[in-house]
């Protein structure tokens, strides 16, 4: 960017021109300008206070911005380019107040050609309405790409021409049918698919498989190793009234697998202009391969070693079946495990923090997105992956040699939404840490400064208040996330005993509750049940003045539970209940003596639980 003097009053706006061809987009914008910030234009006047050219430029999605004395002159050589250059013309009007704009000119493109947000519609389902108003979020942020997780266990939420009853069958929840029968019909998706062209957004489906195929086999349980019948199921149903969950996988030794998958490819290509179909891949077990006749003739013919080969057979199969279409497959990491991968082939990398499976997807040359849950999972609350864990995050590995570099084509967030029940809540995880997320995927990572973006995104509430986005307000802008990276247990503030019947994330242990700093803590990986409890038992008596729970004030906190302290570590007294701004806490006007102390759940938890810290302030 280079600055010049002098300003360019926002009133000397009053008409536009734009390129024929790209008409429909530019009124869009216009009206954009009009909703958002008040402002009308006048659309290809003859003498235009803001002018678009379409000319020639070196990479795809670059622009030109200028603000003159006179006016603006925007120049881009695609549509997306005019779509970015009006996103960051609006974000200076909303910022200004509506007077003055700075006057300058700035080049800009993109570090990485896949910037993207993942929303799971399986789990829980979201209108085309509300997928267009996040569609139309993240264009305002400069990214490119919408991935929809449209299948899982919970739903197939996508209507197949071929298999008319499979949406109905597979989204059917016998005792839960006002959640029932929610799904996209094709002339719904063609909308939203029309709508985000027209922002400079690609919609990328989903359909997991050879996995997480409940809903699926609910539809045609003859695709499975054993038949039988099956139910898909919400994610409100009692985990242990799931039926046949661990049984979601496709029989890969049965033919009609494949020509499943082959109408299927066949509807996608159809109705998706992306060149991309994404295939899921992840989290597939063998066990009922290892019984099933079927699988076990294709694991003797192909002489293979592993059961876990049979997934790779699988995998090279569609992959050719999606090339056969025109199309690029994406695949979860699970998809090279073994090499399987075919170099068309694109991984999306979710495990960890990336860097083991982005390393042996790039030895073979094949192209990754990165997308790891550290820190790219927002259905984690802000403790785990804060908005400075975003924006510090790096895509490309330092190992990475520069032509390795190249192979990495971008990255995306992953919103998965077994706990997510509402569109606030859906924004509220999304913002402000997709901002971050835009920023990192935009800029060169010599470019990106914490404090000056700290400073830029502090005043972004205003933006987003206009841009009706419920956003997450009460975001600790020093956290730079925690991941422990051992099974070490922390050491206890004083010396004390922790019991909990609630199971833990893998070396988030219950002992970072108590270890005296707020930024590390337990959490756990899934809903908890009424009474599930964490006891805080001292190895002395102390005089306590106050006691604090602190929780993860995001998301993972829960509404209603109790706490109880006791004297003597048996017969315990309630002392308060319920949580208020992420604390559950107890203040004593009189000497309360406490060996122990218990949180209790009075209702269940439709969210993991975060604890932060427990904070005992002593009478001195």
């Amino acid at each position: 960017m280079v600055r010049k003097k002098g300003t360019l009053s926002i009133e000397r706006l009053e008409s536009i021109h734009f390129p024929d061809e790209w008409k429909n987009t530019g009124n869009l914008l216009v009206s954009d300008l009009k909703e958002l910030a008040n402002l009308s234009v006048m659309v290809n006047a003859s003498n235009p206070s803001i002018h678009v050219k379409k000319v020639k430029m070196q990479e795809p999605e670059m622009y030109m911005l200028e603000i003159t004395k006179q006016g603006i002159i925007i120049e881009a050589g695609d549509q997306t380019g005019m779509i970015h250059a009006f996103s960051t013309l609006l974000q200076l009007i909303l910022g200004s107040e509506g007077k003055e704009l700075p006057r300058f000119i700035i080049h800009d493109k993109p570090r990485f050609s896949y910037r993207g947000v993942m929303i799971d519609c399986s789990r829980h389902f979201w209108t085309i309405e509300q997928l267009k108003k996040y569609t139309k979020q993240l264009a305002f942020f400069k990214l490119n790409t919408l991935h929809l997780h449209l299948t899982d266990n919970q739903g197939w939420r996508l209507y197949l021409d071929q298999y008319p009853d499979l949406a109905f069958k597979g989204t059917y929840y016998r005792t839960f049918e006002d959640l029932s029968g929610h799904y996209y019909r094709k002339s719904e998706l063609q909308e939203l698919i029309n709508y985000a062209a027209m922002y400079g957004i690609e919609i990328i489906p989903e359909i997991d498989l050879p996995g997480h195929c409940l809903a699926l086999l609910a539809a045609l349980p003859q695709l499975s190793c054993k038949g039988g019948k099956f139910e898909a199921y919400p994610e409100e149903l009692d985990g242990q009234k799931r039926k046949r969950a661990d049984e979601n996988m496709l029989c890969i030794g049965n033919p009609e697998t494949y020509r499943f998958v082959e109408k299927l490819v066949a509807e996608l290509t159809d109705l998706f202009p992306s060149s991309f179909i994404h295939l899921g891949g992840d989290e597939v077990s063998t066990h009922l391969w290892e019984q099933c006749p079927k699988c076990q003739k294709i694991y003797k013919q192909e002489n293979m070693t592993s059961w876990h080969e049979l997934q790779d057979y699988f995998t090279k199969r569609v992959s050719e079946i999606v090339r056969s279409k025109g199309k690029r497959m994406i695949g979860w990491d699970e998809i090279n495990d073994r090499n399987a991968a075919d170099i068309s082939d694109v991984i999306m990398i979710w495990q960890r923090d990336g860097r083991e499976q982005q390393q042996k997807a790039l030895k073979r040359g094949l192209s990754v997105i990165m997308s790891p849950k550290d820190p790219c999972y927002f259905d984690f609350g802000y403790s785990r992956n804060s908005t400075r864990r975003l924006y510090e995050w790096e895509p490309v590995g330092k190992e990475c040699t520069n032509t390795q570099a190249h192979l990495v084509k971008g990255g995306q967030a992953n919103l998965w939404t077994e706990f997510i029940t509402t569109s606030d809540e859906v924004e509220r995880m999304l913002y402000p840490r997709t901002c971050a997320l835009a920023e990192t995927l935009w800029n060169t990572k010599e470019k990106k400064e914490w404090e000056g973006f700290r400073q830029r995104i502090s005043k972004f509430g205003a933006i987003m208040e206009k841009l009706n986005i419920c956003y997450f307000k009460d975001e600790d802008w020093d956290n730079t996330g925690f991941v422990p990276q051992s099974e070490q247990r922390p050491r206890l503030v004083c010396p004390a005993r922790i019991d909990t019947n609630m199971k833990g994330i893998k070396y988030y242990m219950p002992e970072y509750a108590f270890d005296g700093d707020i930024q590390t803590f337990f959490a756990t990986p899934y809903s908890l049940k009424k009474g599930d409890y964490f006891t805080l038992t001292l190895e002395k008596r102390q005089a306590v003045q106050e006691i604090r729970i602190v929780f993860d004030v995001s998301k993972e906190h829960p509404e209603h539970v109790q706490l109880s302290v006791s004297e003597d570590g048996t017969i315990f007294k309630k002392v308060a209940a319920d949580n208020k701004n992420g604390e559950l806490s107890a203040s004593f006007s009189t000497l309360a003596m406490i060996k122990a102390l218990k949180m209790e759940l009075t209702t269940p938890l439709m969210a993991r639980l975060t604890i932060k810290e427990i904070i005992l302030r002593y009478y001195e």
